[in-house]
């Protein structure tokens, strides 16, 4: 039975250690011989008995039970063990494994009596005490679990697996104090190793002992011929405790030993990102980003967690985040996730034509992937976003319609697809479009916006003013600042002469808030006249008469009429 120490504090505890209860039990006990068993180096004896015709018969018994148990008759082997003990009640070979049975059978406590039983009878038999360790251990009971491991070094204190099992035991139940006293009992018997020197370091780390956990490293490092994973576990150290200048050292002897360390230079980075020294992150991500050595993921990873905080908001950030990510699609062009990211800055600066090769680019990717680099809607729904910034309405109508056909169920395609039908007036197919969309909202209040001002423009163009002005009306009712809808709104309602009043209302709110913006003014002014208010109109137009040279034709025209009206 041989164990490793190396994941003492990473992996759960050996499950069923040497005891495989249907395996061992009977055929370990030995009834029918005087001679010693070994396994594994592990020595058990049973007391020597004088064998008369009763006792082979209750060997015979015994024998009997263990054939039953291993046919799988487990209740008929309790029987027979049973019977075994009645006729001799010394016979600990019975106890225990009727208890193997008892403990398979979810019966904890009367295993741990029957176990305890074959022990008191044979106090020498490493297997009893095994048996019983390993119920405890199913009961998480790690304090008795570790006596008993005790006893058993007692009884054969040479074997160094039972140390390395107590001092596991130990360390589930968070006793360190006597997990150490067990590990450097160990390194007293057997001398230091490599694997016990990092157990122990892992602890003082966790302690937060790390002068401790540093001379465990140092000790190791004496002796090694690979210095730098040392090195790097050193430099990591002084990191934790913030000594800068220590961990810089140790980062430099590895870049002396090998310059082409793939992260060398992702430990350097991070050494001056905990330093805020922006120009020297920038500066070693860079040489970091064209070291071979260095796989992409690790790469885009650190890049994300340096930069991911800041990039929006700080332009320094961004601009180096930015370029490192170009240097990447250099190295790495059948990426997606750096187009992906690259579009998403070049939207930023408002390149959108950029923006809309990269995202193409990556969509090429994912298509071309078959699977493995998938193209989420979000690329797509950024294509049309792009596009649109850029005017190009039959990309746009193109894009939005292959966006619906992979999406169906997404509503925000609908929506570029209407508006753009609605921008080549293609009012039926707008409307139709737009309301199909409409009914794939849920709980999304700015979408819903957008479709019934569109729906309401279209309808408007359709001559179907009543349901446009229905729509307008939920429009505001969601947002009652959409000083576009406002201004629009109050306009047709003054072409329509109708409902004067609520079109002054609206006109007005937009007017207030920008009385130097034409279309606003133009639409107050003009609502005013058709109220006969003339002096109104004629002194709301004044907030723009500076502006005049750059009016438009319908401007100019209202102005005169209002003119006009004041001077009949």
């Amino acid at each position: 039975m041989k164990h490793s120490l190396k994941n003492l504090f990473s992996t759960p505890l050996i499950t069923l250690l040497l005891i495989v209860l249907l395996f061992f039990s009977c055929k370990t006990s030995n009834k029918f011989s005087d001679s010693s068993i070994s396994s594994n180096k592990k020595t058990l004896t049973n007391p020597q008995r004088e064998y008369t015709s009763k006792q082979l018969s209750i060997d015979g018994l015994f024998l009997d039970a263990c054939t039953q148990k291993e046919l799988g008759n487990l209740d008929k082997a309790l029987s027979l063990y049973d019977e075994v003990i009645k006729q001799d009640e010394t016979y600990a070979a019975a106890y225990f494994d009727k208890a193997s049975i008892l403990f398979n059978k979810r019966d904890v406590k009367e295993s741990i009596a029957l176990t305890n039983k074959a022990i008191s009878l044979d106090s020498k038999n490493i297997w009893y005490r095994l048996q019983l360790i390993q119920i405890y251990l199913n009961t998480s009971d790690f304090g008795n679990a570790a006596k008993e491991y005790e006893n058993i070094i007692k009884i054969n204190p040479e074997e160094k697996e039972y140390y390395q099992e107590l001092a596991e035991v130990y360390n589930r139940n968070g006793d360190y104090d006597n997990m150490l006293k067990t590990l450097n009992q160990i390194e007293k018997k057997w001398g230091p190793t490599e694997e016990l020197s990092m157990i122990k370091f892992r602890y003082y780390m966790q302690q937060k002992e790390y002068e401790k956990a540093e001379k465990e490293i140092e000790n190791i490092q004496k002796t090694s011929s690979e210095q730098t994973p040392y090195l790097a576990i050193l430099a990591e150290i002084n990191m934790t405790k913030k000594n800068y200048s220590k961990a810089l050292e140790y980062y430099k002897q590895i870049e002396e030993i090998n310059p082409q360390d793939p992260y060398i230079n992702v430990s350097f980075a991070n050494l001056y990102y905990v330093q805020n020294d922006k120009a020297q992150v920038y500066h070693y991500l860079n040489k970091a980003i064209k070291n071979k050595n260095l796989d992409f993921s690790t790469k885009i990873q650190v890049l994300l967690t340096i930069y991911a905080k800041t990039v929006d908001d700080n332009p320094e950030d961004f601009k180096h985040f930015f370029t490192l990510l170009e240097e990447l699609a250099v190295h790495y062009p059948q990426e997606k996730a750096v187009w992906e990211l690259l579009s998403t800055g070049y939207m930023k600066t408002s390149q959108f034509e950029k923006a809309v090769q990269s995202i193409r680019t990556a969509i090429q990717i994912g298509e071309a992937s078959k699977g493995k680099q998938p193209n989420e809607f979000e690329l797509y729904q950024n294509l049309l976003f792009a596009l649109s910034a850029l005017g190009e309405q039959d990309s746009v109508i193109k894009e939005s319609q292959k966006s619906i056909e992979l999406f169906p169920e997404q509503p925000v395609p609908y929506l570029f697809l209407g508006i753009n039908q609605l921008y080549k007036a293609n009012y039926i197919e707008s409307k139709a479009v737009l309301t199909q969309g409409l009914s794939l909202v849920v709980d999304n209040k700015a979408l819903l916006e957008d479709f019934y001002s569109n729906l309401g423009e279209v309808c408007y163009k359709l001559d179907q003013s009543q349901e446009a002005f229905t729509y307008f009306d939920k429009t505001l009712e969601i947002n009652p600042n959409n000083y576009i809808i406002l201004n629009n709104y109050a306009y047709y309602l003054s072409l329509k002469e109708t409902n004067l009043d609520k079109a002054e209302q609206m006109a007005k709110k937009a007017f207030d808030k920008f009385p130097d913006q034409q279309t606003f003014v133009d639409t107050y002014a003009w609502v005013l006249y058709k109220k006969k208010d003339h002096k109104g109109a004629y002194q709301a137009m004044q907030s723009i008469i500076k502006q005049k040279d750059s009016w438009s034709q319908t401007i100019k025209e209202h102005y005169d009429q209002i003119l006009k009206a004041l001077n009949p």
